[in-house]
Formats: structure tokens, C-alpha cells, sequence
């Protein structure tokens, strides 16, 4: 058989392995939810609401991505090199595609807002509840700041990224992204997301460095939760925000060039494989469940 369809085969089945992957890991995060609901409603008298909502974050969180990059890195057979975790980039890097991923979240937050009251629509956006508990504050920053992004930048960009990317790196880069994008299993943050996931999938290519990613994924999700709790200053959190849209374009030019003009028979190929039809019909399920 001739490399080039030995290559596309190999395509074809390391994408099958990443739906069938991520299908697992939607269906473990319904079970351990399942399981969590039903310990809380047998011992509610003794929990309250909030420790709950911590302590349900922060296992589902350990639990499914946690336990879902560890599978991946021996389902995709990924293999990495110290490299691939160097300390040496500098902080005007990170400050600037930190910023830059406020500005994707920013600009598509405010045309889905456009969009939905143009339909009479309420999409839910996912975010966290804010509960002011220590209990709950510890455990969801412990979360959302340290245990999610570290894992999902392992699995999106150290396993699923990399393992696509001797197929052409700007494939990998979007197709990582828009997987990213559909974990959220919400319209709002899937739409929002398969962008920033697709920003970041490009800063790994560039970078080829996870330890940056994952620095820059845990400070803006620090941020993003710093700024869930500063409604009572609007006047600061709209400048926070400013500063960062306006500084987070220049991180967006600095990505330039792309890697390679996008090989639209690879995408397609992709997205006609039945573990990704699947996932992608989870998420509109759940996204479309979430509206009513």
C-alpha cells in the first residue's frame, strides 16, 4: 500500500480512537454526576448546598478530565519529551495570550448576546455559581484554576493536538480546538471556546510547549474567576476587561503566520467519522436540553 494511504488510514483510526475518547469522557462525567446527585439527596441533612457544589466541581472535575488525560496519553499512544514542558518562555508571552484569549471570549460573548436576543433565546453559558462559602471558594478554585486547565491542556493540546499534528499542524491546531469547544456541552461556551481552544491549539504549535499553555489556561480561567466576583466594582471590572481585549490583539498578531493553508479533505474526512458524529450530537443535545 502507498505511504500516503497508509497515512490517511492511520488518520482515520488516531480520530476514531479521540471521538470514542471523548465520548467516554462525557459519559463518565453523567455517571459520576449520577452518583453524586444520589449521595447528596440520601445525606442532604447533613451537607448543605454549597459544600455540595464544591465538593461535586471539584471531584467531577479530578475524576472525568483528570482520569480522561491519563487514559488518552495510552489510547492516542502519545509520547512526549522534556521539551515538551520547558519553563523558558517569558512572561510578555503569557501576558499576551492571556490577553488574547479575553479579547476571543469578549468579542464572541457579545455577538451570541446579539444573537439571542434577536431570537428571543437564552442559551445557558455555563458558567459557575458564585457561592461565597470558603468550603466552596477553595474547592472551586482548586478546580477551575489548577486541576482543569492543567488536565485539559493535556489531553486537548499535549494528546490530541499532538497526535494530529504530523497530519498537518493547522488541522490539528483547529480540529483540537473545536473538540474543546464541544466538551462544554453548552452553546455559549461551546461556540466561545472552539475558539479559544483553537488560539491555544496555534500557541502550542508555535510554542510546542505545554507548560505555557497550561500557565496561560490556569491564569485565564484565575482571572475570569476573580472577575465573577467583582460585581460590586462594574466601574474596575470593565477596565480589567478593557485593558485586556485592547493588549490581547497584539497576541493575536503575533501568531502570524499560520502554519499552513487548511486541508479541507482532512476536515472532512474528520468530521464524517462516526465517534465524532456522535460527540458532536451529544453536544447538541445537551446544548438544546439546556435552553427549555
Amino acid at each position: 500500500m502507498p505511504p500516503v494511504f497508509t497515512k490517511w488510514k492511520d488518520l482515520k483510526k488516531q480520530v476514531r480512537r479521540i471521538g470514542w475518547l471523548l465520548l467516554g469522557f462525557t459519559g463518565a462525567q453523567v455517571l459520576v454526576g449520577w452518583i453524586l446527585r444520589s449521595i447528596y439527596a440520601r445525606y442532604y441533612v447533613y451537607i448543605n448546598e454549597e459544600t455540595y457544589a464544591g465538593i461535586r466541581l471539584f471531584l467531577l472535575t479530578l475524576l472525568t478530565t483528570g482520569g480522561t488525560a491519563l487514559i488518552g496519553k495510552k489510547v492516542l499512544r502519545v509520547k512526549w519529551t522534556k521539551s515538551n514542558f520547558q519553563w523558558n518562555f517569558s512572561w510578555e508571552t503569557v501576558s499576551k495570550t492571556v490577553a488574547s484569549m479575553f479579547t476571543i471570549t469578549i468579542t464572541f460573548s457579545m455577538l451570541l448576546t446579539l444573537i439571542q436576543m434577536a431570537l428571543g433565546v437564552h442559551f445557558m453559558d455555563g458558567s459557575l455559581t458564585e457561592y461565597n462559602s470558603p468550603l466552596y471558594v477553595v474547592l472551586m478554585i482548586l478546580s477551575a484554576v489548577f486541576i482543569a486547565p492543567c488536565c485539559e491542556e493535556l489531553l486537548f493540546r499535549g494528546e490530541i493536538e499532538h497526535s494530529l499534528m504530523p497530519y498537518g499542524a493547522l488541522f490539528a491546531a483547529i480540529f483540537s480546538g473545536i473538540l474543546f469547544g464541544w466538551m462544554h456541552m453548552n452553546f455559549t461556551q461551546g461556540i466561545m471556546h472552539m475558539f479559544t481552544g483553537t488560539f491555544l491549539g496555534l500557541v502550542y504549535y508555535k510554542h510546542r510547549n505545554l507548560s505555557l499553555n497550561i500557565v496561560c489556561h490556569m491564569l485565564f480561567n484565575g482571572i475570569t474567576v476573580g472577575l465573577n466576583y467583582l460585581t460590586n466594582f462594574m466601574g474596575l471590572r470593565a477596565i480589567i476587561v478593557f485593558v485586556l481585549v485592547v493588549y490581547g490583539i497584539l497576541g493575536l498578531k503575533d501568531l502570524r503566520p499560520l502554519p499552513e493553508k487548511p486541508s479541507y479533505p482532512i476536515f472532512r474526512m474528520a468530521f464524517r467519522q462516526i465517534s465524532i458524529v456522535l460527540f458532536f450530537i451529544v453536544f447538541l443535545v445537551i446544548s438544546i436540553w439546556s435552553i427549555y
